[in-house]
């Protein structure tokens, strides 16, 4: 990890994560996620320019985090890059989101909620994230693995 820009206010993480660090810091297999990068089912990947790093910062780590749920829930890793695209956009204009919900209509449909906007459909299917909690657990996380870590390794905290 390194010392990053904030993208959230006050309540933001300040880091950027290389690629490896990021997947362990949101519970997330780096060689699963390594082949959905590989058949390009990850669409919010930072870094895609030529040349520039692969870095996460905390909003790239929360729909990180939401793709592992994901995937844990039984969704395959195609359709959970799809979502956590989704609601990484959602997170990139609602900065101060405190839920984001993935909601399955009953056509099939799908879209991102967040918190602010109408509950979905009665007959509607929710996945719900509470963006506030994941980023406190995320946040013990790092502190967690920058307690473990030497200086001189790759994961460095400041």
């Amino acid at each position: 990890m390194r010392d990053g820009g904030s993208t959230n206010g006050d309540n933001s993480m300040r880091f950027d994560l290389w690629l490896a660090d990021a997947c362990r810091t949101a519970d997330v297999s780096y060689d699963d996620f390594i082949l959905t990068i590989a058949t390009g089912g990850y669409p919010c990947l930072p870094g895609v320019a030529p040349g520039s790093p692969r870095t996460f910062d905390e909003t790239d780590l929360l729909a990180l985090y939401v793709y592992g749920r994901l995937l844990a829930f039984g969704i395959g890793a195609l359709r959970a890059g799809e979502y956590a695209g989704r609601v990484h956009t959602a997170l990139r204009t609602n900065t101060d989101a405190t839920s984001v919900a993935i909601v399955l209509t009953p056509h099939g449909g799908k879209r991102v909620v967040v918190d602010r906007e109408p509950p979905a459909p009665a007959r509607s299917e929710r996945i719900e994230f509470d963006i506030a909690a994941i980023r406190r657990f995320l946040n013990r996380r790092i502190e967690h693995f920058c307690e473990e870590q030497p200086q001189d390794q790759s994961m460095s905290c400041s």
